[in-house]
């Protein structure tokens, strides 16, 4: 049949047969890049240890104010997740964690009779300190895990590892120095948003020795005002 300017109508073409739909594509989430070395040889070292005991010195730099605050105490770790920071100098305090609970107490002025301590009991502790427990007690791949951290070495005793924003509270970058002969963790040290510092020295540290459970357990002295959050 003609049509118009004497073209033929052609016919129509046979539908397309549907494709078949792709296969779903699984995604899978990027592994931590592997640790440098010698955080693998201490993180190896602290795990078959499962306790460390060590005396701190704790040196706090606020930049607003111009001014350092040191401290100094004891600190115990023992595997899984249980720790006892206990400061004795210049003001006394101790926080205790038996993995779940985290306590954290003020002891009353020695010389006033009349006050009554405080506690601050909580069942998540602060992302700043739960990151700081992890690199003392050489918990390297938890904490790149757990905050998405990155870990770059400045040096081979040296690494600086950056934390991915909003995951580690106020700490923007931390610091840790290894003892190279001794594999241990001898200094960390926080960077603040706002330019405030920590540096965490230890001595005399000890790997393996046996702790009693109860040291990572508190019980309030009669009279203290609690606080839970």
């Amino acid at each position: 049949m003609a049509f118009g300017g004497g073209l033929a109508c052609a016919a129509p073409k046979p539908a397309a047969e549907p494709s078949a739909k792709p296969s779903p594509v699984t995604l899978q989430a990027p592994k931590a890049k592997e640790l440098p070395k010698i955080l693998q040889e201490v993180e190896a070292k602290y795990k078959q240890a499962a306790t460390l005991m060590a005396k701190f010195t704790q040196v706090n730099e606020m930049a607003a104010l111009k001014r350092t605050k040191t401290s100094s105490g004891v600190i115990l770790f023992k595997l899984p997740g249980k720790v006892r920071w206990e400061t004795l100098k210049p003001d006394q305090n101790l926080l205790v964690s038996d993995g779940r609970t985290f306590w954290f107490y003020t002891p009353p002025p020695a010389f006033d009779e009349t006050e009554h301590g405080q506690l601050i009991e909580t069942k998540s502790q602060q992302f700043q300190s739960r990151l700081l427990n992890a690199l003392l007690s050489g918990a390297f791949s938890m904490a790149q895990g757990t905050n998405a951290m990155g870990i770059r070495e400045k040096t081979p005793t040296d690494f600086i590892l950056t934390p991915k924003k909003g995951s580690a509270g106020t700490v923007a970058q931390a610091g840790i120095h290894i003892d190279p002969e001794k594999k241990l963790i001898t200094e960390v040290t926080l960077n603040h948003v706002g330019g405030n510092s920590s540096v965490i020295t230890l001595t005399d540290i000890e790997l393996g020795k046996p702790i009693d459970d109860g040291l990572f357990v508190f019980v309030a002295p009669p009279g203290t005002e609690r606080v839970k959050q």
